[in-house]
């Protein structure tokens, strides 16, 4: 298995968390919709990560563009879920970070120092 493909692993792995601990009763809806929001981020995901393993892309230039990612931070399917906008608004926030903290874990914290 590839490095990206232990990142997505991981980061799917934290979505089950993050809807089971933050939005109980939405939990399987909020999995299924972040699931699908990161598929979506896939290919800018793969490229970015690949540059901030590199040393292309700082950690703060890496989590701007995850920010921006609309796959990412698009909240219209989890208010159309019944979802309040509030709860939307932190759901998307925290997906967001959870992506940012699994890439920084995955792509950054394995690389030997030096």
């Amino acid at each position: 298995m590839s490095q990206f493909d232990d990142f997505l692993a991981a980061a799917k792995a934290n979505l089950t968390v993050l809807g089971k601990d933050s939005f109980d009763g939405y939990s399987d809806q909020v999995k299924a919709m972040a699931e699908a929001a990161l598929d979506k981020a896939k290919v800018n995901l793969a490229l970015w990560t690949g540059q901030l393993a590199a040393g292309q892309l700082t950690q703060a230039e890496f989590e701007n563009l995850v920010k921006g990612e609309t796959d990412l931070t698009e909240i219209a399917g989890y208010t159309a879920a019944g979802i309040s906008q509030a709860e939307a608004q932190r759901l998307r926030d925290a997906v967001t970070v959870s992506v940012i903290n699994t890439a920084i874990d995955t792509f950054l914290k394995s690389r030997p120092a030096g």
